[in-house]
């Protein structure tokens, strides 16, 4: 892939992606093409760290005319400065500490800043918290990770900030700002912290989402933990709503939110993204879902894991079980998931808070490089957890949330919410699926679209043998491929023969539509589980009882005889 971007001219994103395989390239000494490739693209000094037992080995890339580099060894309060050879020879260095988060950063030759190894920050702290002391009534941590999208920021901050005195619970905020690229988000913060508006703690370098969030879980020990997402909005007692849940029963561990964009607590469908209320719309919202809860037309309901972008952690559950794992999930995603289900093996539960709405943004942080961590920490918690992934598709096939949903659905209906028409009607995709679309991109296959696909869904079955016909098909037929709009299983994509694109709501910011896609990708025909309007010149089939692949292919796709060459008379020879 890389080669690929490199022989294409995009430079700058060899630049970007390449340098997180360099720590698992250099520890295998596989590095050498990597490393060449990141040359070719610009990037002439990079390096590269990783824990070994008890120590820290690193290599260090720079020019040929700057052999030795300075090596900064900062846990944030203690930093050592080291002498290292630049020229890619792997080297070790003892740990000062084995109960710290160490950052790795050099300077190389001419260099105005140090620049962070690659693999940093190193987690040799355990991540079992030490007990903190019992309180009746204990107060609350409002730890916000923050590194860029200022705009976001201020007004998530902003946010909480105008809801603090509307609420029982003694709540403080903490902010880490890990190391933001963007000075002037970092005044912004200093000049809160001077105003003592919040708590300010600053990574001298990037450490990452997980071990950010998990220095700000350690500042104060004695209080519950609410992890908050730069990149939301809240409104009204929510904290004492969250608190009230969390504390509802002695083995709640966690709690989250309703959201617009919340994984299996998404509203108005479940694990399904829309563009996040406005403050006015989240106002009327988030008052119906609380006085819906009040009165008790609604209640909690149990979740396999919670969400993080807003997530209420009892203490108690932290002192016996730990931290969010820096160690084997890399930078984020997925740590949630983790802190959950160690959570549940010592017997506590999670719950989705239904009185409470959060406005979620849902920006992204790493671009490229978070298909990489996503890839990479599902591993991790599918070996650890096998039982995890079905549970998780059978919640949402199943959806325990069905009859809290309705009943806020039904109340935001009466009360005209601009916001929920608005979900709706882009959920549905109708209103972009009906109008014409693009032209087709040329291409060597003809594909059929399978819209807004589910794993749990009645017809996954039915796509996955259309899928198993179309892989079967002789190479004297056209080929056929599928565009499945949504999820796909791991059987779909053995197959062979499926595109996947995950499904998204459309947006003004979005560049292409789900709907535009088909019509640049020349899919003919659009495969779906309820009746949809579509574009003219696009077939609509719809995957009910009596939808048979074979036979629907067998018709519709039948392939072309060739015509048996015509006998051709023979002539004498002279």
């Amino acid at each position: 892939m890389l080669r690929a971007w490199l022989g294409s001219g995009a430079r700058s994103s060899v630049a970007e992606l390449g340098p997180a395989f360099l720590p698992a390239r250099c520890q295998g000494g596989t590095h050498g093409p990597l490393v060449e490739l990141l040359r070719a693209a610009g990037v002439h000094s990079v390096g590269a760290c990783w824990k070994a037992g008890e120590a820290i080995e690193a290599m260090i890339f720079a020019p040929p005319d700057a052999p030795r580099a300075r090596l900064i060894l900062s846990d944030g309060s203690a930093r050592y400065e080291y002498e290292a050879p630049a020229g890619g020879v792997r080297f070790r260095l003892p740990c000062p500490r084995q109960d710290a988060v160490w950052s790795l950063a050099f300077f190389a030759a001419g260099a105005a800043a140090p620049e962070l190894l690659r693999g940093s920050p190193l987690v040799f702290a355990p991540t079992q918290a030490a007990p903190a002391a019992p309180e009746a009534i204990r107060p609350v941590s409002i730890v916000i990770p923050v590194y860029r999208d200022m705009r976001l920021v201020q007004a998530c901050i902003n946010s909480v900030l105008a809801t603090l005195p509307g609420n029982l619970t003694r709540a403080e905020i903490v902010v880490i700002d890990d190391a933001s690229p963007e000075p002037a988000l970092s005044a912004w913060l200093d000049q809160l912290a001077a105003a003592g508006r919040i708590t300010l703690l600053r990574n001298q370098f990037n450490l990452g989402f997980i071990e950010t969030v998990n220095r700000g879980m350690r500042h104060h020990r004695g209080h519950d933990v609410l992890l908050l997402n730069a990149d939301t909005l809240v409104h009204g007692d929510w904290i004492d709503r969250l608190k009230t849940a969390l504390h509802s029963a002695p083995d709640i561990a966690s709690v989250t939110p309703w959201s617009n964009n919340g994984e299996i607590s998404s509203f108005p469908t479940i694990a399904t993204a829309t563009p996040a209320p406005t403050a006015a719309q989240l106002a009327q919202i988030d008052t119906i879902a609380a006085q819906l809860r009040a009165a008790g037309a609604t209640a909690d309901v149990a979740l396999p894991s919670c969400c993080g972008f807003t997530m209420l952690i009892r203490r108690d559950v932290l002192d016996q079980i730990g931290m969010l794992d820096g160690v084997a999930l890399v930078r984020g995603y997925g740590e949630e998931v983790d802190w959950c289900l160690r959570a549940s093996a010592a017997g506590y539960r999670h719950l989705n808070a239904t009185g409470v709405f959060v406005a979620h943004a849902g920006t992204v942080s790493f671009r490229f490089e978070k298909t990489l961590r996503v890839r990479q920490n599902r591993q991790v918690l599918a070996a650890r957890y096998p039982h995890y992934h079905p549970e998780y598709h059978a919640f949402i096939s199943d959806d325990p949330l069905t009859a809290a949903r309705s009943a806020l659905r039904e109340a935001l209906v009466q009360a005209g919410s601009a916001w929920l028409e608005t979900s709706l009607r882009l959920l549905g995709g109708d209103a972009d699926l009906a109008r014409t679309l693009p032209a087709p991109i040329a291409g060597s296959c003809t594909r059929i679209a399978v819209w807004q696909h589910r794993i749990e869904a009645p017809g996954n079955a039915k796509v996955l043998q259309l899928a198993r016909l179309l892989a079967s098909r002789g190479a004297d037929v056209p080929p056929l491929r599928l565009l499945v709009i949504g999820d796909a299983s791991e059987a779909l994509w053995r197959t062979g023969v499926v595109d996947v694109v995950p499904a998204t709501v459309w947006q003004e910011s979005s560049l292409f539509s789900d709907a535009t896609l088909l019509g640049l990708a020349g899919c003919s025909v659009l495969l779906s589980e309820r009746d949809s309007s579509v574009a003219p010149g696009i077939e609509h089939v719809t995957l009910d009882d009596g939808f048979e692949p074979q036979a629907w292919l067998a018709t519709r796709w039948a392939p072309k005889r060739r015509p048996a060459p015509t006998p051709q008379k023979k002539t004498a020879s002279a």
